[in-house]
C-alpha cells in the first residue's frame, strides 16, 4: 500500500513537472485539471470498482453521460476539496470537525454536486447546440486518430496496456486542448470554435479563384511554403469553410451558457433558495430560425468575406450578394475589426467548466454577457441578441447596463439628455432607433459642455440594424482632425454666438458632425464619411426601391432615443456617485448665489446703503414731479 502510494506521488510529480513547462497554467490549476483527467481515465479505463464509485456518483458512466456534464461535475468536485473548509458553528476554532459534522459537510457537498449536474444537463439539452460537448471533446481535447469515449459503439478498454509515451500523448493533448481554448491567443481559440461547426466544400467562386492562381503559384521555386510559392490564393481549397450564421449562432449560445453556470454556481456555493431563471438564458427555441441580431452579425462576417474576394481577384462583386460561407482568414479578420471580444467567448465558457471555485486570471478578458434591470425598447428580453452584439463589439460593453435616458418616458428632451449625461464618469451607449435604423456611438470619455471636440480611440460609431451590423472605428486619432470623437454644445453656453452646431455630435466637424443630435431634435444628420471614423453608412441604405441615399436622406427622425451607461457593475456604480457629486456641486452653486447674508444685510440698512440704493428710484420720481423752477407766477393756467 504505501509503496503504491508512493509510486503514484512520483508520476504525479513527472507528469506535472512535464506539463508545468508546456502549458499556460498555475500549479492549483494543473493539480485540479490532473486530478479530474484522472478520474475521467477511472470511469472509462478503469477496473477497480472502488475506484470507479469514487469518481463521481453523478458520473455513472449510463448513456446520458457527457464531456461536458463529466467534466463539470468533476470539476466542481475537486475544487470543492482543494478550497479550505469552514468549520461548523458548533466545533471551536482550535477542534477538529467531528464525524458527524464532516457526514453533514459531504452531504452539503453531494447536494451541490447534484445540482451542478442538473444545472449542466439542462445547459446541454436548452442552451447549447445538440452534442456541442461531445463535438468539442473531439475535435479539440482527443487526438485525431483516437475515438471518442462518448460516441455510440465505443467499446470499454480498448486503451488498456498503453505504454507510458501514448499515456503521456494523450494526457499533453487534454491539457493542450484546454489551453487552446482558454490561455492562448486569440486565433487558436477562434480555430477551436471553427473546429466545432460543420465545415463545408468550397464554393464555387473559391473554387474557381484557386484554380486560376494554381499556374502562378507554382512560377517561384525558391519561396519558402508547401513545395514553392504558395499564397493564400493558391491554398484557398485547404482552407476550413463554415457557415457564418452557425458560427455566430454558437458564440451566442455558449455566452448564454457560461452566464448560467456562472449564476447557478458562484464560487461553489449555491443558494437552493435562488437558483437561477433558466427562462432568462434560452436562445431561440428553432436553432435553424435566425433571430433578430444574430442574422446582421452573420451578415457582417459574410460581408466582410465578399470584401475580401473583391480584394484578391481585382473584381466588383454585386453588392448586395454576401458571401454564404466563411473562411478562417475572414473570421480572424471579422474579430478583429467588428468583435474583438467573440475571442473571449469560448474561454469564459471553459472557465466556468473546469474552474468554477476560481475567478478568472486578470490578464484574461472574459465575455460578460450584457445585463439590464429597466425597461427598454430596443431590447425586448434579457437574452436579447442584440445584447450579445453589442457586447462582442467592446470589452466595455460587457456586464450591466444602467439605463442613463429613454425618449420613452423622458420625452425628446435636450435639458433632460443633458441633466443624464453630464458628470457621468464612465462610457456611454448611446442608441438611436429611426425607421428600420438602430445605429448610434459608443464613448469611452465622460461628457462635458465644449466648443471643441474631445475624447479618446476608445470611441466608435455602429450600425446594428437592418441587414448588416457594421462598427466603424477611429481611423488614426493622431492629428486634430481625425480626433474629433465626441461633441456636446448647447446654445445655453455661447448663447448662439459661437456659430457651431448646437447639440451632441461624433466627427466630421463643430459646423456639421457626421453622426448629430440637434438641440431641437428636428435637424439630425447621419453621414457616411469623415477624417476620424472609418467610412460607412449608418441609414438603411436602400429604403425605397433599391434607390441609394442623398445627402438629403441623410437627415433623419428620431423614433427612439436610449443612452445607457456600460463598463461593467463597478464602473456604473462610480460614474453615478460622480454624477451625484457633481449635481450636489451644481446645486450648491446656485444656493450660494441665491443666499443672503443677513449680517451684511443689516449692517447696508443701518448704514443706509441700501436705502440710497435700494431706493433712489423714488427720489428722482418725486424730482420730476416737482414743479418747475423756470415758471413764473403769471404763467400758471
Amino acid at each position: 500500500m504505501g509503496a503504491s502510494a508512493s509510486t503514484e506521488k512520483t508520476q504525479l510529480q513527472k507528469d506535472m513537472e512535464y506539463l508545468g513547462d508546456r502549458m499556460p497554467f498555475g500549479d492549483a490549476e494543473l493539480v485540479q485539471v490532473y486530478r479530474v483527467y484522472q478520474k475521467l481515465q477511472q470511469k472509462f479505463y478503469g477496473t477497480d470498482d472502488s475506484q470507479q464509485a469514487d469518481a463521481s456518483p453523478f458520473i455513472s458512466g449510463d448513456s446520458t453521460s457527457s464531456f461536458l456534464k463529466d467534466i463539470g461535475t468533476l470539476s466542481a468536485s475537486e475544487g470543492m476539496k482543494m478550497k479550505p473548509k469552514k468549520r461548523p458553528v458548533a466545533g471551536t476554532a482550535a477542534s477538529a470537525p467531528s464525524p458527524e459534522q464532516l457526514a453533514t459537510i459531504k452531504k452539503e457537498e453531494d447536494a451541490l454536486l447534484e445540482e451542478r449536474y442538473y444545472l449542466l444537463e439542462a445547459v446541454e439539452r436548452k442552451i447549447l447546440p445538440n452534442g456541442f460537448g461531445n463535438t468539442l471533446y473531439r475535435t479539440c481535447f482527443l487526438e485525431t486518430s483516437k475515438t471518442s469515449e462518448y460516441e455510440e459503439g465505443w467499446v470499454r478498454g480498448l486503451e488498456a496496456g498503453v505504454d507510458d509515451y501514448a499515456r503521456i500523448a494523450k494526457l499533453e493533448k487534454f491539457f493542450e486542448g484546454l489551453a487552446n481554448g482558454t490561455r492562448r491567443d486569440r486565433k487558436t481559440v477562434i480555430k477551436c470554435l471553427i473546429k466545432c461547426c460543420e465545415h463545408h466544400p468550397p464554393p464555387p467562386e473559391d473554387t474557381k479563384l484557386s484554380s486560376n492562381n494554381q499556374q502562378s503559384t507554382a512560377a517561384n521555386d525558391f519561396a519558402y511554403g508547401r513545395g514553392g510559392y504558395t499564397s493564400n490564393i493558391g491554398l484557398i481549397n485547404q482552407k476550413t469553410y463554415i457557415d457564418p450564421l452557425e458560427l455566430v449562432n454558437l458564440g451566442y449560445r455558449l455566452c448564454l451558457a457560461a452566464a448560467f453556470l456562472k449564476e447557478g454556481w458562484n464560487d461553489g456555493n449555491m443558494d437552493k433558495d435562488n437558483e437561477p431563471d433558466l427562462g432568462r438564458f434560452l436562445p431561440p427555441e428553432d436553432p435553424k430560425t435566425p433571430k433578430l441580431g444574430l442574422q446582421s452579425l452573420a451578415n457582417s462576417l459574410a460581408s466582410l468575406s465578399t470584401k475580401r474576394k473583391q480584394r484578391m481577384l481585382h473584381t466588383a462583386f454585386p453588392t448586395d450578394e454576401l458571401a454564404t460561407l466563411v473562411d478562417e482568414d475572414d473570421i480572424f479578420e471579422w474579430v478583429e475589426r467588428v468583435a474583438p471580444m467573440f475571442g473571449a467567448i469560448l474561454p469564459t465558457f471553459l472557465h466556468a467548466l473546469f474552474f468554477p471555485n476560481k475567478v478568472a486570471p486578470p490578464t484574461r478578458s472574459s465575455f460578460d454577457f450584457p445585463r439590464i434591470s429597466q425597461e427598454s425598447a430596443v431590447f425586448p428580453a434579457d437574452n436579447s441578441p442584440l445584447l450579445f452584439s453589442f457586447g462582442c463589439m467592446s470589452p466595455s460593453l460587457g456586464g450591466e447596463f444602467y439605463r442613463l435616458y429613454t425618449s420613452a418616458s423622458d420625452g425628446l428632451s435636450f435639458n433632460r439628455l443633458m441633466n443624464a449625461l453630464l458628470g457621468y464618469g464612465g462610457p456611454t451607449l448611446l442608441i438611436i432607433q429611426s425607421g428600420k435604423s438602430t445605429f448610434g456611438a459608443f464613448t469611452a470619455s465622460p461628457w462635458k459642455e465644449s466648443k471643441d471636440f474631445y475624447g479618446n480611440t476608445d470611441c466608435f460609431l455602429y450600425k446594428l440594424l437592418p441587414g448588416t451590423t457594421c462598427v466603424y472605428r477611429p481611423t488614426d486619432g493622431t492629428t486634430p482632425a481625425t480626433s474629433r470623437f465626441m461633441y456636446c454644445n448647447s446654445f445655453a453656453r455661447s448663447r448662439g454666438f459661437d456659430k457651431q452646431a448646437h447639440g451632441i455630435g461624433f466627427g466630421g466637424s463643430t459646423d456639421k458632425p457626421r453622426l448629430f443630435l440637434a438641440e431641437n431634435f428636428d435637424d439630425c444628420f447621419a453621414g457616411s464619411d469623415d477624417l476620424t471614423f472609418e467610412k460607412g453608412p449608418l441609414l438603411d441604405m436602400k429604403p425605397n426601391g433599391g434607390a441609394f441615399r442623398s445627402v438629403k436622406d441623410s437627415m433623419f427622425d428620431i423614433d427612439n432615443l436610449e443612452v445607457w451607461g456600460v463598463g461593467g457593475t463597478d464602473v456604473v456604480e462610480e460614474s453615478l456617485k460622480a454624477r451625484s457629486r457633481t449635481r450636489d456641486i451644481r446645486q450648491a452653486n446656485i444656493n450660494k448665489a441665491r443666499k443672503v447674508d443677513k449680517a451684511a444685510f443689516l449692517d447696508d440698512l443701518r448704514s443706509g446703503v441700501i436705502d440710497s440704493k435700494a431706493f433712489a428710484h423714488r427720489q428722482q420720481i418725486q424730482g420730476r414731479d416737482a414743479p418747475c423752477e423756470l415758471m413764473g407766477e403769471g404763467d400758471e393756467s
